[in-house]
């Protein structure tokens, strides 16, 4: 993990810290706690804690995912042991949080997204924060295929990574009337059963030759005996490790194809 330029502390801010440091959060609290269902304070939190964290900024469009940084760092730095400099990543978001904190410790990135919106927020983030020489935005204009119709080859890149939509239809509908909820579909519902969009990606991934391996997180444990059967059915090569993120677990992927 030498060749990263990795920060030189933990990632995560205390609360009572981030009011400290930043007096324009001080107003969401309410007895030094944060009320975290409300979307707008989430957002703020995260983002202080990544300029805090990595020196970074970000906004999202209203409506979309507030991304939870030290959870998405924590699959980064898992990724990191396997050492790929240039990644792929499916489907960077509105915040482009994965691309801007790869780029940011020393890695190229080039991103697809599908979303018009969220392509044009990821654009004036990477812009932002002045790492165009770092990372590239694909728009994903299909609504059939995933990378098979933006890539002839994909010898170079190390590895393709992706924080994948993962809920099913069912599950999302009854988030909507949840207090504070915030998520496009678009960014949240792998399919009808959840898994379909992890299932459809690695089926083209496997189509090119020679292809780098891929890594994910499923954030959605249930999952797991579902995709690690399709998986053995399709005689994929994987591994996995179950990572404790406060009172949440995530299930990291490693594929070879």
């Amino acid at each position: 993990m030498e060749k990263y330029r990795l920060p030189a502390k933990p990632c995560g801010l205390p609360i009572k810290e981030a009011a400290r440091k930043y007096p324009e959060f001080r107003k969401y609290l309410q007895n030094n706690r944060l009320n975290l269902g409300n979307p707008e304070s989430l957002l703020l939190y995260n983002q202080l804690i990544l300029r805090d964290f990595l020196s970074l900024e970000f906004t999202i469009p209203q409506g979309f995912l507030v991304p939870t940084i030290c959870s998405r760092w924590s699959f980064i730095e898992w990724i990191l042991q396997f050492s790929p400099i240039n990644i792929l990543e499916i489907g960077t978001g509105a915040s482009a949080i994965l691309a801007l904190m790869l780029a940011r410790i020393g890695c190229f990135v080039v991103a697809t997204e599908i979303d018009p919106l969220a392509y044009e927020s990821a654009i004036s983030n990477i812009k932002l924060n002045n790492l165009e020489n770092k990372i590239s935005i694909i728009y994903s204009n299909s609504e059939r295929n995933i990378l098979t119709h933006l890539f002839e080859s994909l010898d170079k890149f190390d590895a393709i990574v992706t924080n994948p939509p993962q809920y099913d239809e069912e599950y999302y509908n009854a988030l909507q009337s949840k207090k504070g909820f915030s998520g496009q579909k678009i960014e949240l519902v792998g399919g009808k059963k959840g898994h379909e969009f992890i299932v459809n990606l690695l089926d083209e991934v496997q189509s090119f030759k020679s292809p780098p391996k891929v890594y994910f997180q499923l954030t959605i444990p249930s999952l797991v005996e579902e995709i690690n059967k399709l998986f053995n059915e399709a005689n994929f090569n994987f591994s996995t490790e179950t990572i404790s993120i406060g009172t949440r677990q995530r299930v990291y992927y490693k594929i070879e194809l």
